[in-house]
């Protein structure tokens, strides 16, 4: 009987962790809704071949930048800190501040600038293919 009490006495102190631990819920933030074109109407599509996904942390330093380039593949980015001007062949500008999200289409040339006053942190998430090669395709 004493056994049978402990027993039962567990498994209502582990039941009730079980239970408050499933009453705390996740807060979720869509950072950018699934689309079809670029931030500047470029239609894109996946490319062909087995998917192949990479996210990669950039940090650009006040004043830096990444020349003329493109990518082989879309991607999404998430600029966690700074200010990021991006600027396209057409001379188009765009601005992106802490918690901005944009989406580049592939093999569209820009260069992105560091325009703030601090390091910039971003994160880019490429959809691509294995076998795509590298991930920033200088323009010259």
């Amino acid at each position: 009987m004493k056994s049978s009490m402990v027993a039962f006495l567990s498994f209502l102190t582990l039941s009730s962790g079980m239970v408050s631990a499933e009453q705390v819920k996740p807060q979720i933030t869509l950072l950018h809704s699934s689309t079809t074109s670029s931030e500047t109407g470029e239609a894109f599509s996946y490319p062909a071949g087995t998917p192949k996904l990479s996210l990669a942390q950039v940090i650009v330093p006040k004043g830096g930048q990444l020349p003329m380039h493109t990518h082989p593949a879309p991607l999404i980015v998430h600029v966690m800190s700074g200010e990021l001007t991006s600027e396209r062949l057409s001379g188009e500008i765009a601005v992106y501040k802490a918690g901005d999200t944009f989406v580049e289409a592939p093999n569209s040339p820009h260069k992105v600038t560091n325009t703030g006053s601090t390091p910039t942190i971003f994160y880019a998430f490429f959809a691509g293919f294995n076998g795509m090669g590298k991930l920033t395709i200088p323009v010259n």
